[in-house]
């Protein structure tokens, strides 16, 4: 698909550094956008920079790194987006997320269902509650979170992940109820496996040629996030490639 102009927009990704997130920042940034890239450890964001970061970028890309599961980061980082642009941010792209297996009656199952929870599903709340009076000022704005297909039903093994992943999928169809009047867009992405290197790893190379690809997901943001999608509201959008 042929990116829209995305000049004037304030975007932040968070988890922007990271294996999805690199190539759905790029993308933002080449299509003109202001882009906060956050991201939970100054390392990845580093890394991040020495990859892609260019002169093309300059004045319109800033990072931050904070942990986005509680109220004081989430805020935090819509000030630090307000604070280098010198505009409220009206696009947030919530790709925090992570993986944890543990059957129910393992002894690392409280562990690993706190994580989930924390990493996939209170972060989606913070973030989404932190964003919304910025959004209201510019008169509306676009939020996309990231969720997963084994939401539905998850197999054995990994209550957790699949319990916090639904749960994105009804903050998302409650919140976007409660602000669609606003003009504030609130919809969500739901992927099948993504081609990572963790998941080439996990899971073999041979598998790959089945999956989501990253810029698979920067695609959809891009749609959900543009005026070909002013009607969309409340949406789960499926990604599924041949997985």
């Amino acid at each position: 698909m042929n990116d829209s102009d995305m000049t004037g927009r304030v975007v932040i990704v968070t988890g922007g550094a990271g294996a999805v997130g690199s190539t759905v920042s790029k993308r933002w940034l080449d299509a003109g956008a202001r882009v906060l890239i956050v991201d939970h450890r100054q390392s990845t964001i580093d890394e991040w920079k020495a990859r892609y970061l260019q002169d093309s970028y300059s004045g319109r890309v800033a990072t931050f790194a904070t942990d986005v599961s509680n109220e004081a980061g989430a805020k935090g980082m819509v000030e630090m987006a307000e604070n280098a642009f010198g505009q409220p941010p009206d696009t947030l792209i919530h790709l925090v997320g992570g993986f944890g297996m543990a059957k129910v009656e393992d002894e690392t199952a409280p562990q690993t269902w706190e994580r989930m929870m924390a990493i996939n599903l209170h972060s989606s709340f913070h973030c989404y509650r932190a964003i919304l009076p910025s959004m209201r000022s510019r008169g509306g704005g676009w939020i996309v979170g990231l969720s997963s297909r084994v939401a539905d039903k998850p197999g054995a093994g990994i209550s957790a992940y699949g319990a916090s992943k639904a749960g994105l999928v009804a903050l998302t169809s409650s919140l976007s109820a409660e602000v669609r009047r606003d003009g504030i867009h609130v919809n969500l992405i739901v992927a099948s496996t993504i081609d990572t290197e963790a998941n080439r790893r996990d899971m073999g190379e041979d598998k790959a040629k089945d999956w989501v690809t990253p810029e698979d997901i920067a695609d959809a943001t891009m749609y959900l996030c543009s005026g070909h999608a002013r009607s969309v509201y409340g949406a789960t959008l499926e990604v599924f490639a041949n997985a």
